[in-house]
């Protein structure tokens, strides 16, 4: 059964409904971001997901996600292959972004606190959980998390075109886990 079968309401995101073992789906999951241009332009993209898994037993166990960093994209060829090089992204000697999550947060917002790695560099990020937009479907094999960030991208070492790109990234997860076996 699927999150858009609706012969059955899915149950909404509780620690109850998640807990066990679950692989990412690249397919049904997304990483988008806004950033600014000039400082006011908003310019918005997406990184392929890769992979992930995640585990939940009694609390967060272990969660890691990867993008591609060569599948960078905002619709725009030019500065699509500018990021991805090596002023940027540098996604030939980097060919990936991970994060690992380290801690879930479930009293009052739902927070995922862990490091997110780029160019070789790990920093702290806080992902904010849309409780209210997730969903596990009724017979507990499939979840869907949303969340928000934001990232400072000179933190990441990503600094060029300081001038003209704002530091911050806004970044929107879809996030879709088939539970896995035990």
């Amino acid at each position: 059964m699927s999150l858009t079968d609706h012969s059955q309401a899915a149950t909404g995101l509780t620690a109850a409904a998640v807990d066990g073992s679950w692989t990412l789906d690249p397919g049904a999951s997304s990483v988008e971001f806004t950033a600014r241009h000039f400082f006011f332009l908003p310019v918005t993209g997406s990184l392929p997901v890769r992979s992930g898994s995640a585990v939940y037993r009694g609390g967060l166990r272990q969660l890691e996600a990867e993008v591609d960093a060569a599948g960078f994209g905002t619709g725009n060829p030019n500065r699509d292959k500018a990021v991805r090089g090596p002023g940027f992204l540098d996604a030939d000697r980097f060919p990936s972004i991970r994060f690992t999550g380290e801690r879930l947060t479930t009293g009052g917002p739902w927070q995922v606190t862990g490091l997110i790695e780029v160019k070789g560099r790990s920093v702290p990020l806080t992902f904010t959980v849309d409780t209210e937009a997730c969903a596990v479907s009724p017979d507990g094999a499939r979840a869907v998390v949303h969340a928000t960030a934001e990232l400072d991208r000179h933190a990441c070492g990503v600094s060029a075109m300081r001038p003209l790109v704002g530091p911050r990234l806004r970044l929107r997860i879809t996030a879709a886990f088939v539970r896995t076996a035990e």
